[in-house]
């Protein structure tokens, strides 16, 4: 059963009608997937859970969500007409799971990575961690090799001759805010941040949105991204 309010509202499917515990929070997901027969096979997927809302079509306005299903780069002027109170986390869905996909995925400002051969639970499971939390599991797995982070970072840093800024840019960080950024382009939490740099969480809270306003940027990892791509972080502190 779907409830379509008109043609340019968002379209909410309630999946399951399996009931859940009244305190477990209800995880909203936005399906931004260009694919449709992938866009199918994950609203099979996910149907079967009914911890799940799912969206589909215009969304920023009526509805806000919690993580947004991707299978390719988003358009960086299209997010910033959604005007949403609060971004959803990126989720992107890939062909495998070899290091040039998880590139993709981090130019994307995703924070979580699957690939398509994925099965309901560890989708189901991907999206629920990446709810609970505070960092990036993307970047967290591209750092646990290290071998796969000087590779992502070379990448990143390679200058492109298709970027739409090919032109140097000025790095508007300070260098707190570079040392900042470099700890979460290894995956650490801001608790974990505050520590080492010796603030409080919520200073460091307060950094990364000075951060992501200086940088332009949507989240954590697209930041990071960014900045490693444009050379603002050092490949040894990135090790």
């Amino acid at each position: 059963m779907a409830l379509q309010l008109d043609n340019s509202q968002p379209l909410l499917i309630p999946l399951s009608q399996d009931t859940i515990a009244q305190d477990v929070p209800r995880i909203t997901v936005h399906l931004a997937i260009s694919n449709n027969g992938l866009e199918n096979a994950i609203l099979s997927l996910l149907g079967r859970n009914a911890r799940f809302s799912v969206v589909k079509g215009s969304i920023g306005y009526a509805a806000e969500s919690d993580v947004r299903l991707i299978s390719e780069p988003p358009d960086r002027h299209g997010q910033r007409e959604l005007n949403e109170l609060s971004p959803p986390k990126l989720l992107y869905i890939g062909l495998d799971t070899t290091t040039e996909s998880l590139i993709q995925a981090v130019r994307a400002g995703a924070w979580a990575y699957v690939s398509e051969s994925a099965d309901a639970s560890e989708l189901e499971s991907v999206i629920c961690s990446l709810v609970e939390s505070n960092g990036s599991p993307l970047l967290r797995q591209i750092a646990s090799s290290e071998e796969g982070a000087i590779e992502v970072i070379a990448d990143l840093s390679a200058p492109r001759p298709d970027r739409d800024d090919p032109a140097p840019m000025p790095n508007p960080l300070k260098p707190l805010e570079v040392q900042i950024l470099d700890l979460i382009a290894r995956g650490e939490h801001s608790s974990n941040i505050g520590d080492i740099v010796g603030l409080a969480e919520q200073t460091v809270k307060n950094y990364v949105l000075k951060i992501l306003d200086k940088t332009h940027t949507h989240n954590r990892a697209h930041a990071a991204a960014l900045a490693a791509q444009r050379g603002w972080l050092s490949p040894l502190d990135i090790m």
